[in-house]
């Protein structure tokens, strides 16, 4: 695209010009994935996200009005992009948390000896799928963060909730026939 100026780029893409839009795209996906990965750090969340920027680009194309050059458009879109994701994260991690106190807040406890709740506590812990009791254990007793145990684990922050939820899901069902008892 070098032979094309920023508003020939931009004025092909809005009139349809899918050549302009695959040169674009083509020059800056691999680095717009590269910087979402830097603010978000999960790569398959940052590809899903740029390519839910270009593809909302080319469908809003007649909408949007870009007053910059295109790569400052691009790195800001992936950059609020990310933020919001960042913000989705946070309220998902606070709904989480709330349901668990909410849930531990309903059930009435039976009289049992607190060695005996300890015990089975930690029994439904151990009989946790492997990786899951793993970062179950870090997320609780070692109180780190999920983007924490995810650079500790090598894996993506999404993994360890999913993870996180897999284990409440499954403590919950497990200590209730306790509770119930």
């Amino acid at each position: 695209m070098a032979q094309r100026s920023e508003e020939q780029i931009i004025q092909g893409i809005l009139e349809g010009n899918r050549l302009c839009f695959q040169s674009v795209f083509s020059d800056y996906y691999d680095r717009l994935c590269q910087y979402a990965f830097t603010i978000l750090r999960d790569m398959d969340e940052s590809e899903d996200l740029v390519q839910t920027m270009f593809v909302k680009w080319w469908e809003k194309r007649e909408e949007i009005m870009i007053n910059q050059t295109v790569k400052a458009y691009l790195y800001r879109s992936v950059y609020n992009l990310c933020m919001n994701q960042l913000e989705h994260r946070q309220v998902k991690k606070k709904h989480l948390d709330h349901s668990i106190h909410e849930w531990a807040n309903e059930k009435q406890l039976p009289e049992v000896f607190p060695n005996e709740l300890e015990e089975s506590i930690s029994s439904a812990i151990n009989q946790l799928p492997e990786q899951c009791k793993i970062i179950f254990k870090m997320s609780r007793y070692d109180e780190l963060r999920y983007t924490e145990i995810a650079d500790k684990l090598g894996i993506s922050p999404n993994t360890v909730e999913n993870q996180i939820s897999k284990a409440l899901k499954i403590l919950r069902t497990q200590l209730d026939i306790f509770v119930q008892r």
